[in-house]
């Protein structure tokens, strides 16, 4: 039975909540590998330092080879390529059971990453495709909610260490991952194929082929999800020993913080589908969600506020920012041509890579200058810088051409 032939209603909410555990799949594996890597490093002869460079080599990997996925995706399709990916990003902390030196966590590292480059432009080209527009936003909160649920659930490998050890944490910490890949390489009759744009594209004589990545909006979407990674991934790495060090508090208060911040980021994903789902202007939306989030981290970065004040006022930044995501991935939507879902969302998703690489070391370099203010203070020009461009993204965005998927 063809996908449109389900009752809208029933495919949507198959189709987003297989899509959010998929999601969240990905971003187990990412956390999941690298907490092998601690359980193992002694034994392995790793420094922290080779750990650091494991994570690097994951992520460069992945950014390079997310765009490529793009086109994967939509040249053979999204379901078995995001299929292929839950298998690969398994296989990779299966195969920790058997390293024991650097050069052999690199190579599996560089297998989890190749698993772990499809899930962006997989995940969106089949919700784009297959969930009625009007509950798109919530999609995009649920898939981004997933993503957050996925972190939290890799610190189990810890757990399955003390009780089965390396080789039996590493191979059952593998099993959700092969079972979700067969999933959804067998749900054909839900996940709608989102090439059928592809051909309506070609004679609507839309752009999908490489040049598309020369469009301003694209350009500026890149630019946006790069800044955003650089304050997301350097503030969840450094925020903790940098409240320490500004507000004298003990270091579990300085992490209870962090965890306030990133359940209030989680609430606000959840709160922001709604938003997505009932406006047109999503760059209003997102733009005033940022701005309102570097209006909570200025009293922080001044330290204008006492310790105690810090957790409400974490939770209203956190549910702030979050609650821009759907509507941050609506304006993505809205910037890609018919047809190119696998290449713009595989593009513009890099762009959390090269963040993720470049925001830990500078606010690192600033916590050994003993700068802790400055990296809260970035975090503000960043928040304003990306209000600005979601404005401006919005005004050189081409109308899309095709219907909507």
């Amino acid at each position: 039975m063809p996908a449109l032939a389900v009752a809208p209603l029933e495919r949507d909410v198959r189709v987003i909540s297989l899509i959010g555990v998929a999601h969240g799949a990905s971003h187990y594996y990412q956390l999941a590998f690298v907490t092998m890597l601690l359980i193992v490093r002694e034994k392995a002869g790793l420094s922290f330092t080779d750990v650091g460079l494991l994570g690097a080599i994951y992520y460069t990997v992945s950014g390079i080879c997310q765009t490529a996925a793009g086109f994967a995706v939509d040249r053979f399709g999204a379901r078995p390529i995001l299929a292929g990916g839950l298998a690969l990003a398994a296989i990779g902390l299966a195969l920790t059971a058997l390293a024991d030196s650097f050069l052999t966590f690199a190579a599996i590292s560089v297998v989890g990453a190749i698993g772990n480059c499809v899930f962006h432009p997989a995940d969106f080209a089949v919700l784009n495709s297959s969930v009625n527009q009007r509950r798109l936003g919530r999609a995009y909160s649920i898939h981004g909610l997933g993503g957050s649920l996925g972190w939290a659930a890799a610190p189990v490998i810890y757990f399955l260490d003390d009780m089965v050890g390396r080789t039996g944490a590493a191979l059952i910490g593998a099993t959700p991952g092969l079972v979700l890949a067969v999933l959804v390489w067998s749900q054909r009759r839900y996940l709608v194929d989102h090439r059928a744009e592809v051909r309506a594209a070609a004679v609507e004589g839309a752009k999908t082929g490489t040049g598309l990545f020369l469009q301003t909006s694209i350009l500026l979407c890149f630019a946006y999800f790069v800044l955003i990674a650089v304050n997301t991934v350097g503030i969840q790495q450094m925020a903790v020993p940098a409240w320490v060090e500004m507000f004298g508090v003990t270091e579990r208060y300085a992490a209870l913080c962090l965890i306030v911040f990133m359940v209030g980021s989680a609430a606000g994903m959840l709160a922001g589908g709604f938003f997505a789902d009932s406006v047109k202007r999503h760059d209003l939306v997102a733009s005033g969600g940022l701005l309102a989030a570097a209006a909570l981290t200025v009293p922080i970065a001044t330290l204008a506020v006492t310790p105690a004040f810090l957790l409400p006022l974490l939770a209203l930044a956190g549910f702030a920012g979050g609650a821009t995501n759907p509507s941050r991935d609506m304006i993505v939507r809205n910037a890609t041509p018919p047809g190119a879902s696998g290449k713009v969302f595989g593009f513009v998703y890099s762009g959390l890579d090269v963040g993720s690489l470049v925001g830990p070391p500078l606010f690192g370099y600033l916590m050994d200058l003993h700068l802790p203010a400055a990296i809260f203070w970035i975090a503000v020009a960043l928040y304003v810088i990306n209000a600005g461009m979601v404005l401006t993204i919005r005004q050189a965005t081409v109308p899309r051409t095709v219907a909507a998927e």
